[in-house]
């Protein structure tokens, strides 16, 4: 009977220290409680002269019809309860002349719930942040794109295509995260094409080599000279990626005849200088159509054939979607080209 009751007393102690460890970790934020919403859906607290708003509803660039930043949903400063805390998304603003003297952003996460991300816009007048709303505008939507970036790969982590990521690594010797709905796939020399096959959200992903003829930079970087780190395509970037781009997915990515393929709408590319690259692709004798977003990225070393230099190997995602809205589409897809790392020599 001593036994039981001992046994007894230590299960109430070590249920006690467990409660007592929950209830500490949930202070340090560890044990936070989910947070809610959709995907580019954000909550937006006290913003009264309605500025803030007018930037996270501005039109995404690159898509063939407008499609705002973000989904936003708006409450006073009073009616912020605790409830509302547990969104995902939340941008708090504050005009207060005895807390700044000029126009403030910062972030926080995992404030109240998590993943979440918290934005504080600060400012000494409406007048005051009415001067520098383009400035706090361009950096909240940065913040907020990553943010949102950090939950699709989230979502990405544990439902993707092995069998299509081992492939991609044999070919190119890249790692890269393959959505596991890509099931569909055609490949080609130095070219490899992913779908999901949908009827009414096609999404794609498409991993091609740029081959380009040899330069005197590529000649003296093969005889130890220091060769030209060029994140893009140099000086005419657009128009090297479009030309690289119209060549390839030109011969790969027919209609339903030959004389059909994919092309480039050239005035719609939009460059990062980084590597990245986003516009409008169309089918030609076809109204087919679409947006794009691609990833140059740049090869540790060249690889050669003959007269001809690889100095990048491509990734693309693109959408075709008649009448729908692609915003969340082609963001997932470019999240996907943040995943894009060179693992290995690739054979030729």
């Amino acid at each position: 009977m001593k036994r039981i009751v001992h046994s007894a007393m230590s299960l109430r102690r070590a249920l006690l220290l467990l409660l007592l460890s929950a209830l500490v970790s949930c202070r340090n934020g560890s044990l936070l409680p989910r947070s809610g919403g959709q995907l580019y859906e954000v909550l937006l607290v006290g913003d009264t002269a309605g500025m803030v708003r007018s930037v996270l509803s501005a039109d995404v660039e690159g898509l063939p019809q407008p499609e705002p930043s973000f989904d936003v949903s708006e409450v006073c400063a009073k009616a912020f309860g605790n409830t509302l805390r547990y969104t995902r998304n939340i941008v708090i603003v504050d005009i207060n002349a005895e807390a700044y003297t000029r126009p403030s952003i910062r972030s926080e996460r995992n404030v109240w719930a998590q993943p979440q991300t918290v934005v504080h816009i600060g400012a000494p007048s409406a007048s005051a942040l009415r001067n520098g709303i383009d400035s706090i505008g361009r950096r909240l939507r940065i913040l907020l794109n990553r943010s949102e970036a950090r939950k699709q790969l989230s979502l990405l982590r544990h439902e993707r295509n092995v069998k299509a990521e081992k492939l991609a690594r044999k070919m190119f010797g890249i790692a890269l995260w393959i959505p596991a709905d890509m099931i569909a796939s055609k490949q080609g020399k130095d070219f490899l094409w992913l779908s999901n096959n949908s009827a009414t959200m096609m999404q794609n992903i498409v991993v091609y080599r740029d081959w380009s003829p040899v330069t005197a930079s590529d000649v003296k970087a093969n005889h130890g000279g220091r060769d030209v780190k060029t994140v893009g395509y140099g000086g005419s970037e657009a128009r090297g990626f479009i030309s690289a781009r119209d060549y390839v997915l030109g011969c790969n990515i027919l209609g339903e005849t030959d004389s059909m393929h994919m092309a480039t709408v050239p005035e719609s590319v939009l460059t990062d200088g980084r590597g990245f690259y986003r516009g409008l692709w169309m089918m030609t004798g076809d109204a087919m159509g679409g947006p794009f977003v691609s990833r140059a990225f740049l090869l540790q070393q060249s690889g050669r054939q003959g007269n001809l230099v690889c100095r990048h190997i491509v990734v693309e995602g693109f959408v075709f979607a008649p009448g729908k809205a692609k915003r969340n589409a082609v963001r997932r897809l470019e999240a996907v080209l943040y995943t894009m790392k060179q693992v290995k020599r690739a054979d030729h």
